[in-house]
């Protein structure tokens, strides 16, 4: 079992220098408390994200850590331009000496795809093919054809052939897709939907492990991670009281932009429902121990990304609960 962290970067009513500086401030508790990992989401036009630039919070978490890897969660390719994102995607990996976890996705969002002219999905799944071939292309060589130029390059990534690849996936094309290349894959979904997924990944990837052409055939062992929000305090009351008000702030911004437009929830989020796409675990560290260990024997995942930092929990109720998460839940773990 590995752990991480998950984090939106989300608007909290707070300055975004103080958001941006909390973000770093976790990733250094995180590195302090041993876990493997902090990735960051992308989104744009939405306070469910004010992280415009992950490339640009992730340099600063690479200055101030010494060993922790992070990356985003993902990296979605449709919204970048292909020499550039392979430019920055060597950048960060050489800046952190190989800590880069390269999450990458075309963007589950249609709304906020057409900000970036994508006018159908058809069009994302395009362009999001593109340029993961020509990242591909661009590690392999010493140039990259864009938009018929040649251009040089003349940074390789730190790691090699490139960072351990992630791609999100929660539907059974997807798992198929992800399982046959090797990638890390994260899940947001039931509970009761995600560990037919992940035993399906298990089945395809031992079937597929050994043939060439693997996107990730230089990672060994796959992580299969599920997200979950958590809040540990002193007492039950005390967390459930704190996560239920940050809860329910995050749901806002995580359906604003479909609510705004007057569009069902894409999935349903409640708390404590056992239908949620995202539920909470609240308590001491006793009952969080009790509800981690149950959901990950309801999902069957080894890696466990999580969501300390949400809504508008503030930052120091984020970090004492990162810290007795460490050093009271994990270990029972």
């Amino acid at each position: 079992m590995r752990y991480g962290i998950f984090d939106w970067v989300e608007a909290s009513g707070r300055p975004p220098a103080e958001v941006y500086e909390h973000k770093i401030e976790l990733a250094v508790a995180a590195e302090r408390a041993g876990f493997h990992g902090l990735f960051v989401a992308e989104h744009h036009g939405t306070p469910l994200s004010i992280d415009g630039s992950p490339t640009a919070l992730l340099s600063a978490i690479f200055q101030r850590t010494r060993r922790l890897r992070a990356g985003a969660l993902t990296f979605c390719l449709p919204w970048h331009h292909p020499y550039r994102f392979y430019s920055e995607v060597c950048m960060l990996d050489q800046l952190s000496h190989g800590r880069l976890e390269l999450g990458v996705g075309r963007g589950v969002s249609p709304i906020e795809s057409r900000i970036f002219g994508m006018e159908n999905v058809e069009q994302s799944r395009e362009r999001y093919r593109a340029t993961l071939d020509a990242f591909f292309e661009a590690c392999r060589g010493d140039s990259m054809s864009v938009n018929g130029v040649e251009a040089e390059v003349h940074v390789k990534p730190y790691q090699r052939p490139y960072p351990p690849l992630w791609f999100p996936s929660s539907n059974k094309d997807g798992i198929d897709f992800t399982a046959r290349h090797g990638y890390h894959t994260a899940f947001i979904g039931k509970h009761s939907d995600c560990k037919p997924l992940f035993e399906r990944y298990r089945e395809v990837w031992e079937k597929h492990r050994n043939e060439a052409g693997r996107h990730n055939a230089h990672v060994d062992a796959p992580f299969l991670a599920r997200t979950q929000h958590v809040v540990v305090a002193d007492t039950d009351s005390e967390a459930e009281r704190m996560g239920v008000a940050a809860y329910k702030a995050w749901d806002g911004h995580i359906h604003h932009l479909t609510r705004k437009l007057g569009r069902p929830d894409a999935h349903k989020t409640t708390p404590f429902d056992a239908d949620s796409a995202q539920r909470l675990i609240a308590g001491a560290p006793r009952t969080v121990l009790q509800g981690v260990a149950e959901m990950l024997r309801a999902t069957g995942a080894n890696y466990l990304l999580c969501v300390f930092s949400f809504g508008d929990l503030h930052p120091e109720n984020a970090l004492r609960s990162l810290e007795l998460f460490a050093s009271e839940v994990k270990p029972g773990l």
